[in-house]
């Protein structure tokens, strides 16, 4: 049976879709490994009798006498000469139906999916039966995977507008409805009506009215129904001569709708669950809350029951998108428990829009991504004279003068899944614009400048030397050492340590004081370190990062202090949570932690001596940080529209943190607060000379003349 397999050569278990078991070909589609059922021979695969040119997906005729037949109950009156000619037919369709098929593509073999099959051969929507899509075919085979993957609770699609995701959703839940019996089948999406009118009635139902008769279930209520597709016995009156009913006949299974909210399936079991447009649900119905909830209508003890498919374009972060970019986070098969299982369950899959575009499928179903060399007649029936990849290029380039409308097309047409989660611009605090030209930039950086890893004391021997140690689990990204001359040099000022390359950089540290809670939820500590301008290394540029809240702070103070001796900066830190400043001054390395800079000091001399640090609660010290960060990232960060080079901020997670960043609600930005701590920190201060005021001045003095008695 299909199911994990553990092929040679394969670190990880290998998903197989074969209903029969056999071993065809493996495909990696959305960071997971799938075997196909193994070729046929050529000539029982579809089309071979067809030229190399002519072989395409076709929707294969149907028997004209019996597409006149309406229900089961013409057919089982129809003379038995009639059902024996064409039932064979029927039993193929249901075994590619069970099975899926292979067909030749212009002189490629083939397979698609049994739902795959469904969706091209007979569900009819207002467009008319749909094109056979590559891309659709990958996402028909992921999903296939995730339903024979006995840890898998479902796909979470991240896609561009008008890729045929609603079709092909609508279609799978058509097509198991239809078959399983005593089941429920449920549809969300970002409002209720939108789950009533967009995807119930104009997708689910029209599906199921184009299926042909022997694929059609006995169904109770209208042909045309708004709330509920219920394959079940119709009701009947009891009389004496019909005192039973055929019940048994009938499937009991029901496709319907709920309205948008965070418990609409709770305490029902659910075999299959569409959750339309969940990167747009916004509040009070937050798609995170609500998938914590259904994703236990999927399961029952630690069994998976039902599967469940999750597609979106993505909202902007305040609108739905941060909740959803979780989801997407914590559903990566590369990362999973002690059960195999993602933390979501759920397996995650992107398409660059390049690959999906509508108006860019030659007539095989291949996306044109690059430029013809010659036209390409496309499956629509007009010519391709440029790729997909250059026609959303041109776009971009059409709105580089308009960094909103830009900002939004790239949103919406996305390359990578950092582009497709990307916030509005819309009240942001800083030039996003100019974020995203250096997030784009670090993308395609190869090598990436950006090692990630852990600092130690060498030999474990506190107060000696640090060192520090490559890690792909290490919570500090580096992306610049000093020389090993200057590293950990420090001179004895007073008696105290006191850092010796504070001439090259500094540090800007938000701490917290208690240690994790039980859930892990809480603000992060976060570090920088930065270097201003120098003459001796590069100037600046964040060069390490940290992000991390460790089970003890005690962990998190030691991490911050080594990295501190290590580049041999001093730190300013955000001295509202004193602890890291008391930890600091216990381990003797109180002259680490810079005092209050003097361009930030206060007419209160007694705040500015009281305690080391600064606090960030002030509406001065809010708008100097602000500004520190805005002011850098016009002159360091994107495109310079002066010299025409790119910025060296190599950090995404803190260029995420500034796009997101609110001013009026700071709590959330851990990176925003430290990295701005660095920059105030790097600050020079210039004490402005008094002006002599020479008004009635007396340039010589005066001898009055002395008055003898």
């Amino acid at each position: 049976m299909a199911g994990l397999k553990q092929i040679e050569g394969y670190d990880e278990p290998v998903v197989n879709i074969c209903p029969h078991d056999t071993a065809g070909g493996v495909e990696e589609i959305g960071d997971i490994y799938i075997q196909l059922p193994k070729k046929p021979k050529k000539q029982d695969i579809l089309f071979h009798d067809k030229p190399k040119a002519m072989q395409m997906w076709q929707r294969l005729p149907v028997p004209v006498e019996l597409s006149r037949i309406r229900s089961m109950d013409e057919w089982y009156e129809m003379p038995s000469e009639f059902k024996k000619r064409f039932s064979p037919y029927i039993e193929e369709e249901f075994r590619r139906r069970r099975e899926g098929l292979w067909f030749w593509n212009n002189g490629v073999a083939t397979y698609i999916t049994g739902r795959h099959y469904m969706m091209l051969q007979w569900s009819k929507l207002d467009i008319g039966y749909g094109y056979y899509l590559e891309f659709q075919r990958r996402l028909f085979v992921h999903f296939c995977a995730i339903e024979n993957d006995p840890r898998a609770i479902g796909q979470n699609y991240v896609k561009c507008r008008r890729s045929g995701y609603t079709n092909m959703s609508a279609a799978i839940l058509v097509d198991e409805g239809t078959q399983v019996k005593e089941k429920l089948l449920g549809i969300q999406s970002k409002t209720g009506k939108d789950a009533q009118e967009n995807i119930f009635m104009k997708k689910v139902v029209p599906i199921y009215t184009s299926y042909p008769f022997f694929f059609k279930p006995i169904q109770d209520g209208t042909t045309n129904p708004r709330m509920e597709l219920a394959f079940r016995e119709p009701s009947k009156r009891i009389t004496k001569k019909n005192k039973t009913t055929s019940k048994g006949e009938a499937l009991n299974t029901v496709i319907n709708w709920k309205n948008t909210t965070n418990n609409a399936y709770d305490g029902e079991k659910l075999h299959m669950l569409y959750l339309d447009e969940s990167g747009k649900w916004e509040k009070p119905t937050d798609i995170r809350e609500a998938w914590r909830i259904e994703r236990t209508c999927l399961i029952v003890g630690r069994r998976i029951i039902g599967k469940c498919l999750m597609g979106s374009t993505v909202n902007p972060m305040d609108k739905g998108g941060k909740q959803y970019k979780e989801i997407w986070r914590d559903s990566d098969p590369s990362e999973r428990n002690a059960n195999g299982r993602t933390k979501t369950g759920l397996y995650r899959f992107f398409m660059p829009a390049y690959e999906s575009l509508e108006g860019f499928f030659d007539q095989y179903g291949n996306p044109v991504v690059e430029d013809p060399e010659e036209p390409i007649l496309g499956i629509d029936g007009d010519m391709i004279t440029i790729g997909a990849k250059t026609y959303l290029k041109n776009e971009r380039d059409a709105l580089k003068d308009d960094a909103r409308e830009l900002n939004e097309f790239i949103r919406q047409f996305p390359f990578t899944i950092d582009e497709a989660m990307r916030d509005s611009i819309e009240g942001s605090t800083f030039n996003v614009g100019k974020i995203y030209e250096q997030v784009s930039y670090n993308q395609e950086l190869f090598p990436n400048p950006v090692v990630q890893g852990n600092f130690s004391w060498k030999d474990g021997v506190k107060d000696t030397e640090v060192v520090f140690s490559p890690d792909k689990n290490g919570r500090w990204m580096i992306s610049w050492m000093p020389p090993k001359e200057i590293r950990n040099k420090y001179t004895i000022q007073y008696g105290k340590k006191t850092p010796s390359n504070s001439h090259i950089g500094v540090g800007g540290v938000d701490s917290y004081d208690l240690d994790s809670t039980v859930d892990n939820r809480g603000s992060k500590g976060a570090c920088h370190l930065y270097n201003k301008f120098n003459m001796s290394a590069p100037s600046n540029l964040f060069v390490a990062e940290y992000a991390s809240r460790p089970p003890l702070a005690r962990i998190f103070y030691e991490d911050v202090l080594m990295a501190a001796v290590f580049y041999g900066y001093p730190l300013l830190i955000e001295n509202n949570k004193y602890g890291i400043v008391r930890y600091f001054e216990s381990r003797g390395y109180e002259e680490y932690v810079m005092k209050r800079p003097e361009h930030l000091k206060t007419p209160n001399a007694a705040a500015n001596t009281k305690t080391r640090g600064i606090p960030s609660n002030s509406v001065d010290v809010i708008q100097a940080h602000a500004q520190a960060i805005e002011a850098y990232v016009e002159e360091h960060v994107g495109i310079n529209g002066e010299t025409g080079e790119m910025g060296k901020m190599y950090f995404d997670r803190t260029l995420e943190d500034w796009i997101g960043y609110k001013i009026d609600n700071r709590t959330k930005y851990d990176l925003t607060i430290s990295s701005g701590l660095a920059l105030l920190g790097a600050q020079k201060f210039k004490q402005e000379k008094k002006k002599s005021d020479f008004n009635g001045k007396q340039f010589f003095r005066k001898y009055k003349e002395e008055i003898r008695r």
